[in-house]
């Protein structure tokens, strides 16, 4: 039963990384704000990403200037707004068999480092390989390469900060939430839910790889631009990088594949790129993904990886504007916004494209354009300089206040709340404190947290996206905490 219509300024679809940053500013802005996913927060492609914050060095090859400059601008800017998700990592390109020349390679990183303009990050430099810790990791007739600087990230926990910054500015984000109706009205747009109704003039589809297929639906009147979906696969890896640094390699087609740190004892590898027409909701790596890329970086390994290093695997679609000339990899990356009117007036737009390091410059220039084509718009403007939990925060001080916790811990909660974990953690002078332990690290304070504070609904929203604690818990834990969640979500 419905109870009654609510009224706000904007309706946001989809709580990928695009949509959160919009409803996160537009709140900002003092815009009245209801987000709705219909899966899980950062469930789709926000999740299956190769996890960078980068300028994308490959696409100097595709002499994409104007993205690389906007995405190099904005690496820097989301290391300041959130300094504990984002950080600094070095590349290393070894030089062995590439299909791209040496000297072309050291221009491509001149250019890359020029680029970025004035940023904290070291300079692309020669790097040797032959003496420890690389020796032992790389094939040994490899003696050398080039390491250059960019960034990595928690992908879905910078989605998360996002919808928290958003709920502090009194947005409504709705998780697991199935629209039943959506139609235009004199007042607004109006969409059903199971329990409620909210009504808006203006109406963001930042549905990702669902863009068009919710454009098509709902508004099959208006045209959208055609869209090529390219499938991404990754593989986790039971592996540490030596010197905890990330490689970048040139695979035999000339693609480039990525090898990074993932969690402690742990590496990502990926990703691959295949045009893609399958089900949306059921997203698999194929058996030729995993030899593909297994294949590709065994090349510079010494000893090289088998399928039984893989204690994980995941895939996420990019939904990219067709141009009608480049295939799945040379596609560009860049984003393109589209305002509409509806046949009563109220605006429609649609988010196409993009990629990770952009969102927030993408949310911006979505806000800029909505602004300009609408009636009414709020005067108040929040600003705001850091993302929930990147608030400067003493590390030493930290360390030694909870010593009593194990260090491998506290450095999870840094790395993956910053100061947002100091909401279960304050005031805590024992272990015990933090209450039954699921196994991994996981106490129930921080469980708690996140089913309070983090719309968790399911076991996998904890363990595979607000943390990432599923590579490590045993099944008689999970099981364990998938009660505990029930629980919480259905009480009796």
């Amino acid at each position: 039963m419905i109870n009654s219509i609510q009224t706000v300024d904007m309706i946001v679809i989809g709580g990928g990384i695009n949509g959160m940053a919009i409803a996160g500013q537009a709140a900002c802005k003092g815009l009245k704000v209801v987000l709705i996913e219909q899966n899980d927060i950062a469930s789709g492609t926000s999740s299956k990403s190769t996890q960078l914050i980068h300028g994308g060095l490959r696409y100097l090859q595709q002499c994409d200037f104007s993205l690389v400059r906007k995405a190099l601008k904005e690496r820097t800017v989301l290391m300041k707004m959130a300094p504990h998700l984002i950080k600094p990592m070095e590349f290393i390109i070894p030089d062995y068999k590439q299909t791209t020349p040496h000297w072309l390679t050291r221009l491509g990183l001149f250019v890359y480092d020029h680029l970025s303009g004035h940023n904290p990050l070291p300079k692309a430099h020669k790097l040797g390989l032959s003496t420890a810790p690389y020796h032992s990791f790389l094939r040994k007739d490899i003696q050398q390469g080039l390491v250059y600087s960019d960034a990595v990230t928690h992908d879905s926990r910078l989605v998360m900060e996002w919808a928290l910054l958003a709920k502090q500015h009194q947005a409504v984000v709705l998780n697991y939430q199935s629209i039943i109706a959506l139609t235009e009205e004199d007042t607004g747009w109006q969409v059903m839910l199971a329990d409620r109704t909210y009504q808006a003039t203006m109406l963001v589809n930042a549905t990702g790889p669902w863009v068009t297929r919710f454009h098509q639906q709902y508004f099959p009147s208006l045209d959208i631009p055609k869209m090529n979906l390219v499938k991404g696969s990754h593989l986790v890896l039971k592996k540490e990088l030596p010197d905890n640094k990330s490689y970048l390699l040139e695979c035999a087609d000339g693609r480039i594949i990525f090898l990074t740190p993932y969690e402690p004892g742990y590496s990502l590898l990926g990703t691959t790129e295949l045009e893609y027409g399958g089900s949306l909701e059921n997203i698999t790596v194929e058996q030729t993904e995993i030899a593909y890329l297994l294949q590709s970086v065994n090349v510079y390994l010494q000893n090289p990886l088998q399928e039984k290093d893989i204690v994980a695997r995941f895939a996420g679609v990019r939904p990219l504007v067709d141009d009608g000339l480049h295939n799945a990899h040379q596609l560009s990356r860049d984003y393109h916004l589209q305002l509409q009117q509806g046949t009563k007036g109220h605006l429609l737009l649609s988010v196409l494209g993009g990629k990770l390091t952009t969102h927030r410059r993408l949310a911006e220039e979505a806000l800029i354009l909505l602004q300009k084509n609408s009636a009414s718009w709020p005067q108040h403007s929040d600003a705001f300089f850091v993302l929930p939990g990147g608030e400067p925060l003493d590390e030493a001080v930290f360390m030694q206040t909870y010593s009593f916790i194990p260090t491998p811990i506290l450095a999870r909660y840094l790395r993956s709340y910053g100061t947002l974990c100091l909401s279960w953690l304050k005031g805590t002078k024992t272990l015990d404190a933090l209450g039954t332990y699921f196994g991994a690290g996981l106490y129930q304070a921080e469980v708690e947290y996140l089913l309070k504070e983090e719309w968790v609904k399911t076991v996998e929203d904890l363990l595979w996206r607000r943390t990432r604690l599923g590579l490590s818990l045993d099944e008689i834990d999970v099981e364990k905490l998938k009660e505990t969640i029930k629980q919480h979500v259905h009480p009796q």
